[in-house]
């Protein structure tokens, strides 16, 4: 088998497979329907919007896109160095002060 077949198969393989998801980072790929469901929604949001807009005196708010879970990074928050490095100073202050209050409670 050559790597251009073994790349073939592993294409065809279903989205939620466990080498597609292993290949995406842990996460699995959105299937052929989510991706057109995101779109179908956000297609009706943007009408029901214009109506909304063109019928009333005030324009309202435009709406929010579908959230794609596929695109987003892990949770959906954007990781950022310093952000990390200050959460792991407040862990590491926080087990300092466990372990002073077990020591004052044992003491």
């Amino acid at each position: 088998m050559t790597w251009r077949e073994l790349a073939s198969y592993v294409k065809g393989l279903p989205p939620e497979s466990r080498v597609r998801t292993a290949l995406n980072g842990g996460r699995p790929e959105p299937t052929g329907e989510q991706l057109l469901l995101a779109d179908v929604f956000d297609m009706l949001q943007r009408v029901n919007w214009t109506l909304q807009a063109v019928n009333a005196s005030k324009e309202p708010k435009a709406p929010k896109p579908y959230p794609r879970w596929w695109l987003q990074e892990g949770n959906g928050r954007v990781r950022d160095e310093k952000r990390l490095a200050r959460l792991d100073e407040a862990r590491q202050r926080a087990r300092e002060r466990k372990q002073q209050l077990q020591q004052g409670a044992i003491a």
